[in-house]
């Protein structure tokens, strides 16, 4: 008798190994986990195989070196039909059917059949029912709103089991697949309850029982602090930035604000050569504290953390930090409507990311500026900045290893703000062609940076008075605004909302009105448009 699988991935592989053990062919398997896991014809042959996304990118570039391809791009095809992801080419398809030994009919099984309907509704499937807890959002379907100690560590447990983006990504598919007849509003508060308890990874939540034990006496006295459990500080800190981009500031700020006093009463007592360490995870969890209060539209507090960010990223020596934190000053201040405040934190950003080797530090500094020379109306300037973040994001290109709050930042980061700034100069359709460029570069779970693409998108075709395309990509940005409750992002949908009050009776705009009714979307314009 087989062992009891630990984890989801585990129970996936273990079935489908006993299918094949039948008789069963690969497609045959994967069709199989299809109905069982309810997923779609893309995700469920990779499952059968258990393999993640990021092992499905390394088989395709062993094979095809010439076309190379990431986690994220395999994400973006799984993720379609839905609008967060990116229709594959039939080459692509050609491609995926050979890596999973099926065809590419069985990747496209899921989609609607528009031919007649059969004269006599189908016998209901036959296959084995899902095993008690196997569906753990349809489970939370059926939960009261309240989370359950039972199913909070049961989501706990699964963490140590699956990667983040991966689980991001199967709460934004499974979102996008839901039943349209459900209080998704409801239900979506209620699944963002439950992954904030998997996702907040705390600083004891650590598996090694030693390990703990050694990190829970220096909590209890700080001066026993050691290399392991800053280590082990700064590798959870990732976790925390990925919460705020998958489920927005309400959820990541509380995380974040935790920590940070957790590591303050650390640094007092670090020994000499751990405080440069401790006082760099201090900054990163200030300038974080400060980013989800940005979100938030809390400036003052948000400019308060990131003052504090950048005094410890100074007593720390990190000059790569320092610039990082100036470069979200300069963004906060842009966003504020105060362009000269922002030019003059991006100009000390550059300042200190030109003592570094960092081309990100180079890249992102050089993108607050291009946006706030932008937002100050100096065409040459902003373009100067975009062309010298171009350059420097080229070398972002050979792999150059980045400290880990650049985790964001990519060629889509470029092209975003090159879209960003051709909007706030009047050209957009120069808007619209870097738009549509840096959309499926972007990791669809980083929801945050996903759904402000979109609102530049919207934005370029109200330009162009498109005012059916930009209604519908509004009504985008509204269904995953649910997964991410960002008021910055609720802000962005009312602020284009308001830009199509003049053809609010067309049929594009009441349908967008429908649907935002829905998802009970609101909030107050304004002006910003950084």
């Amino acid at each position: 008798m087989a062992a009891r699988p630990r984890s989801r991935r585990q129970e996936q592989v273990q079935f489908a190994t006993e299918l094949r053990a039948a008789g069963k062919t690969w497609p045959e398997a994967a069709a199989a986990v299809r109905r069982r896991y309810r997923v779609n014809a893309r995700v469920a042959p990779r499952l059968a195989r258990g393999l993640s996304q990021r092992q499905v990118a390394e088989l395709w570039n062993q094979r095809w070196p010439d076309d190379p391809k990431t986690f994220k791009n395999i994400s973006t095809w799984e993720l379609w039909p839905a609008s967060t992801g990116h229709a594959p080419s039939l080459d692509t398809l050609d491609r995926l059917a050979q890596l999973y030994e099926c065809s590419v009919a069985d990747l496209l099984a899921d989609l609607p059949n528009h031919g007649h309907p059969p004269p006599h509704p189908p016998p209901a499937p036959t296959g084995p029912a899902p095993a008690v807890g196997a569906d753990l959002l349809d489970g939370l379907a059926a939960e009261p709103l309240l989370l359950t100690p039972q199913l909070a560590g049961t989501l706990v447990h699964r963490l140590h089991d699956v990667r983040f983006e991966e689980l991001a990504q199967a709460l934004i598919m499974w979102v996008q697949q839901a039943n349209p007849g459900l209080n998704r509003r409801e239900l979506l508060l209620k699944i963002s309850t439950a992954l904030t308890v998997a996702a907040a990874a705390p600083l004891l939540d650590i598996a090694d029982a030693d390990e703990r034990d050694r990190v829970a006496a220096v909590l209890d006295d700080p001066s026993r602090l050691d290399l392991a459990t800053v280590t082990h500080a700064e590798r959870v800190l990732q976790h925390y930035r990925r919460q705020g981009d998958v489920l927005g500031p309400q959820i990541a700020l509380q995380t974040a604000l935790a920590q940070r006093q957790v590591i303050a009463d650390l640094v007092a007592g670090a020994p000499e050569d751990l405080r440069p360490r401790v006082l760099t995870v201090y900054a990163e969890l200030s300038q974080m504290v400060g980013w989800q209060l940005y979100n938030l539209g809390d400036y003052r507090a948000a400019q308060y953390y990131y003052d504090d960010a950048r005094t410890a990223a100074h007593d720390a020596e990190n000059t790569e930090l320092v610039t990082y934190v100036l470069c979200t000053m300069s963004q906060l201040a842009t966003w504020q409507n105060k362009p000269r405040v922002g030019i003059d934190h991006a100009i000390a950003a550059q300042a200190w990311a030109a003592q570094t080797d960092s081309p990100a530090a180079l890249g992102y500094a050089a993108d607050v500026a291009a946006r706030a020379f932008a937002a100050a109306q100096q065409h040459d300037k902003a373009h100067r900045a975009l062309e010298q973040e171009h350059a420097a994001v080229r070398d972002l290109a050979a792999g150059t290893p980045l400290a880990s709050w650049w985790y964001f930042y990519d060629e889509s980061f470029y092209w975003g703000t090159s879209a960003e700034c051709a909007l706030v100069l009047g050209t957009p359709e120069k808007a619209l062609a870097a738009a549509r460029t840096s959309l499926p570069m972007i990791d669809p779970t980083n929801v945050h940076n996903y759904a402000h693409t979109l609102a530049l998108q919207s934005q370029a075709h109200l330009q162009q008075g498109d005012i059916a395309e930009a209604s519908t990509i509004v009504g985008d940005i509204a269904r995953i605004s649910g997964v991410n409750h960002s008021p910055r992002i609720t802000q962005r949908i009312a602020d284009l909302r308001t830009a199509l009050t003049p053809w609010q009776r067309s049929r594009a705009v009441r349908t967008l009105d429908d649907l935002l009714a829905h998802y009970r979307v609101t909030g107050s314009s304004s002006t910003n448009k950084s």
